[in-house]
């Protein structure tokens, strides 16, 4: 139909010319030259032109016939549906969305990507009978994500650590939609304070946090409930340096302990660099400052003391920071990458706070305690699912100046994929006098530690 169409209007417009040729070379072979001279075309040109002219009226009128033959079928059959071509129509004018309308998210963004992670954990102490002794199902994790919307991305992570009530570890929002490399989020997140400091327990090298991070930022980590805010810093070497400031409430721990619900702010500077086309090195600055409360070291010498210090009460805020340097080291060949490579992290923290000193009198007067410490581990891929590592150790405590601890550990890591992995750990522990006090009077420990995890759905990476 499509043919016929176009052939209808290209026959009309010939049948003219093709009429008028006939009519000019009939004419012609009558017109005499004026003259009378030869000028006059030969007949059998003539002839020539009017068989050509003959059959191209008779090719005219098949195609008209045809045209006719299915322009009567056409309308004698019912409509059928025949792919017309006809032009696009214009497009509609769409009306601009409302300012307050929200964005929409496709089908698939409405279910959120689920996780779960379990550690299970045995633990025993060589030296001493201690209650952690034994196994225990140590924590469960259930992790949701999913983007919000174009603009804002959501990361939940439920706990629900073992003879403990469930609560949220961090519940927070991220925005994706900022001017430039800035990036913004809100909620309760693990504070951006050195490297070990972000991880999940999962996801460690040990089984156990070094003794520094326990000692200065608590067992569960430093984490707070506020904003954070990071940025990309241009730079003329063309290198990744982020700039990371947050603010908000932490949650109670040794450096900022406070029931007042002070603020306390951070800030983080990373530096990263490759080293190599195996390797890589990432540097680190961290420092936080807020508000802590009495130390419970204070409580206990005041218990020690006695009725002659019945009537004295440290007092309730001081003042308190924490700094930190961390430098890791990553080699992983090309070629080998997943067979071999190692791993060199480092970090050192230096804490300062204000507290009240019992003294000889007896009386409680103001103080600043300065202290530090820090760790250095290294692991070594052998196999494709086997990694050694080993530790070190040295802590002071945030509220003495002379307490210290060293500890030395081994590890095994046995990953039989990327969704489970066993830990072997072994760790000695040695303690100064003044950090004998503070664990019954035990100048060393020896400990055995074992993990299993095994982790189901789809949980997202983790931080390089």
């Amino acid at each position: 139909m499509r043919f016929i169409r176009w052939l209808l209007p290209v026959a009309c417009l010939l049948w003219p010319v093709l009429s008028t040729g006939a009519q000019e070379s009939a004419t012609g072979d009558q017109v005499a030259d004026p003259a009378g001279t030869a000028g006059a075309a030969p007949a059998s040109e003539v002839e020539s032109l009017r068989r050509e002219i003959e059959e191209l009226k008779a090719q005219l009128r098949t195609l008209q016939d045809q045209m006719r033959a299915l322009s009567a079928g056409a309308a004698a059959a019912p409509p059928a549906p025949v792919a017309i071509p006809v032009a696009p129509p214009a497009p509609e004018p769409v009306a601009a969305p409302a300012a307050a309308a929200p964005p929409t998210r496709s089908q698939g963004l409405l279910n959120p990507a689920i996780s779960a992670v379990m550690q299970l954990v045995g633990n025993t102490s060589l030296s001493r009978q201690e209650d952690q002794n034994g196994f225990d199902l140590s924590e469960a994790e259930i992790a949701l994500q999913s983007a919000v919307d174009p603009f804002a991305k959501v990361d939940l992570f439920l706990s629900f650590p073992a003879g403990e009530s469930p609560e949220v570890e961090e519940g927070f929002l991220t925005s994706l939609s900022l001017p430039g490399s800035l990036q913004l989020r809100g909620g309760r997140f693990k504070s951006s304070f050195g490297k070990w400091n972000q991880l999940h327990t999962h996801a460690f090298f040990t089984v156990e946090r070094p003794d520094a991070l326990v000692n200065f930022l608590g067992e569960e980590s430093l984490t707070s409930d506020g904003l954070g805010l990071s940025v990309l810093v241009p730079n003329p070497w063309d290198q990744y340096i982020d700039f990371i400031v947050e603010a908000g409430t932490p949650r109670p721990g040794p450096a900022f302990n406070s029931d007042g619900h002070h603020m306390a702010y951070l800030a983080h500077l990373s530096w990263f660099l490759n080293t190599g086309a195996n390797s890589t090195v990432e540097l680190g600055l961290s420092g936080a400052r807020g508000t802590t409360g009495p130390s419970e070291q204070s409580f206990d010498d005041l218990a020690a003391c006695g009725l002659p210090c019945a009537g004295l009460q440290p007092g309730d805020e001081f003042a308190s920071a924490v700094q930190g340097l961390d430098v890791t080291w990553k080699w992983k060949p090309l070629q080998l990458n997943v067979y071999k490579s190692f791993l060199w992290q480092t970090e050192y923290l230096h804490g300062r706070r204000d507290t009240d000193v019992l003294t000889a009198a007896p009386a409680l007067r103001p103080d600043t305690v300065s202290s530090g410490g820090g760790y250095t581990y290294a692991e070594w891929q052998i196999a494709k699912q086997w990694r050694v590592g080993a530790r070190y150790d040295l802590s002071g405590f945030p509220d003495s100046a002379t307490a210290r601890t060293q500890a030395a550990s081994a590890v095994v890591r046995f990953q039989p994929s990327e969704f489970q992995e066993l830990r072997f750990q072994f760790k000695h522990t040695g303690r100064n006098p003044e950090a004998a006090a503070r664990f019954d009077g035990d100048a060393d420990d020896n400990q055995i530690f074992f993990e299993w995890i095994p982790v189901i759905g789809a949980h997202g990476a983790h931080k390089y």
